[in-house]
C-alpha cells in the first residue's frame, strides 16, 4: 500500500503562465519540503504537442524544476492521464524501484480556440466516427437523450447537477469558475449539443496539481496525516463507440470500480470526485460505480441527496465542470481533493466525517477508466 503524503494544485482558469510555470506553482510547495527524498517524477501531461508544441515534456520540467538528476517519466492517456499516472507511480512504490514519486499534472489549454481545442480532444475518437461527424460533446448528447427517454428522467435532474457543481466550485478557491447558477441560468444558456447547454460542460482551463506518494511504512515520518491510497484499478473498452452494445453501459468505468473497491477493502465511501466532462456523465458513472442506484441517479439530485451534505456527495471540488479541467492535471487534481477532504481541510466543501473516497479518472468518453479509492488508515 502506498499514501499521499502532500498535495497541491494551483488555481484553474485561463492562465498567461506557461505551461512551466504552472508545473512550478503546483509542485514547488512539495519540492522545497521533500527534494532529497523525491527519486522519481512522473509528469502527467496528454496535448503538449498540439497545444505548445514541445515534446520531451517530462525532461523539461524536470530541468526547469531543478530536478534533472531525478529519472522522469510522462504519462499520456487523454483525459486519463492523472488516475493513469497515480497507477504507474503506485506500482513503482510497490516493486521497490522508487521510495518517493513525485506527481505532477499539468495542462495549458487556453493556446487554441475551443472548436480547434474540441478537434484536438475528439481525435482519440476512431477515424470511422470522426468521418461522420463525431465529436465528444455529440456524445454526450446522444448519451442525455437515451438516458432521458429510457429511464423517463426529467430534464431538470440533468441540469441540476451543473446547479450543485457551480454551487461547490464557488466554495473553491482553485476553481476556473467560481459562481453560482440557478436551474434557469443552466436551461437557458446557448445549447452546445442538444440538450445539453453551456453550463453543463466543463470549461477550456490551464491549470496544475501535484501529488507526493510513498510506500505506506514511511508515510508517518513524512506527515502526521498521510492519506492512504487503498485501492486502484483500470478498466477498458473499445474506442469504436458504435460497437458498445450500450451507451449507458460504461463496461470501463464499473469494471475499474470493482476491482479498486475488492482491493480496498471498503464498502462503501464518503464521498466522490468524478468526470463530470458534461453533466450526463456524472450521473451514468456514479450508477455504474454502484454510488446511485441504476436508471434513478437522477433522482437523487432532484432530492439533493448528492449535495457536500447529502448521503453520497459527488465532485465537492465543483468538478470538472466547475473546477475546470486542464486535461493532463484533472485526474491528479481530483485526488488532491479527496486528500484534503479526508485529512478536514477543505474548508467550506468539507463533508463530515469523511474517511473514505474515491476518485473516477476516465479517458475519452469510457475508452479506460481509473478508479482509485482513498482512506485515513492503511
Amino acid at each position: 500500500m502506498v499514501a499521499i503524503v502532500d498535495a497541491w494544485l494551483t488555481p484553474f482558469g485561463k492562465r498567461k503562465e506557461s505551461l512551466f510555470d504552472l508545473a512550478k506553482e503546483s509542485s514547488l510547495p512539495l519540492i522545497r519540503k521533500f527534494r532529497d527524498a523525491i527519486d522519481f517524477v512522473i509528469i502527467s501531461n496528454s496535448y503538449s504537442g498540439e497545444f505548445n508544441g514541445i515534446s520531451g515534456v517530462n525532461n523539461l520540467i524536470s530541468t526547469y524544476l531543478s530536478l534533472e538528476d531525478i529519472p522522469s517519466i510522462r504519462v499520456d492517456n487523454t483525459s486519463g492521464s492523472g488516475g493513469s499516472a497515480v497507477l504507474v507511480a503506485k506500482s513503482f512504490l510497490d516493486s521497490g524501484m522508487a521510495r518517493a514519486v513525485l506527481v505532477i499534472g499539468v495542462e495549458k489549454m487556453s493556446t487554441m480556440k475551443t472548436r480547434d481545442v474540441t478537434s484536438v480532444i475528439s481525435s482519440l475518437l476512431p477515424p470511422r466516427e470522426r468521418s461522420v461527424g463525431i465529436s465528444v460533446p455529440s456524445l454526450a448528447s446522444l448519451m442525455t437523450r437515451e438516458y432521458l427517454d429510457r429511464y423517463r428522467a426529467r430534464r431538470e435532474a440533468i441540469a441540476e447537477v451543473a446547479v450543485k457543481n457551480h454551487r461547490n466550485g464557488a466554495r473553491n478557491p482553485f476553481a476556473h469558475i467560481r459562481k453560482e447558477v440557478t436551474l434557469s441560468d443552466v436551461l437557458s444558456s446557448p445549447v452546445v449539443a442538444d440538450p445539453l447547454t453551456q453550463y453543463e460542460f466543463c470549461p477550456i482551463s490551464d491549470g496544475s496539481a501535484s501529488l507526493l506518494l510513498v510506500r505506506d511504512e514511511e508515510a508517518l515520518s513524512f506527515t502526521g496525516k498521510p492519506v492512504y491510497i487503498k485501492g486502484v484499478a483500470m478498466g477498458s473498452d473499445s474506442s469504436h463507440i458504435t460497437d458498445r452494445e450500450d451507451l449507458l453501459e460504461m463496461r470501463s468505468v464499473k469494471r475499474a470500480g470493482e476491482l479498486a473497491m475488492k482491493f480496498s477493502g471498503v464498502e462503501r465511501v464518503d464521498f466522490a470526485e468524478l468526470h463530470d466532462m458534461a453533466t450526463i456523465l456524472e450521473i451514468v458513472e456514479a450508477e455504474a460505480l454502484g454510488l446511485l442506484r441504476r436508471g434513478e441517479g437522477w433522482k437523487y439530485y432532484l432530492e439533493g441527496r448528492t449535495e457536500i451534505d447529502g448521503d453520497m456527495p459527488i465532485n465537492t471540488s465543483g468538478g470538472l465542470n466547475s473546477k475546470g479541467h486542464p486535461i493532463g492535471a484533472s485526474g491528479v487534481a481530483q485526488l488532491v481533493e479527496a486528500f484534503h477532504q479526508i485529512r478536514g481541510e477543505a474548508g467550506e466543501r468539507q463533508v463530515k466525517d469523511a474517511r473514505t473516497g474515491l476518485s473516477l479518472s476516465m479517458a475519452g468518453f469510457g475508452n479506460s477508466a481509473t478508479v482509485t479509492v482513498v482512506g485515513d488508515e492503511p
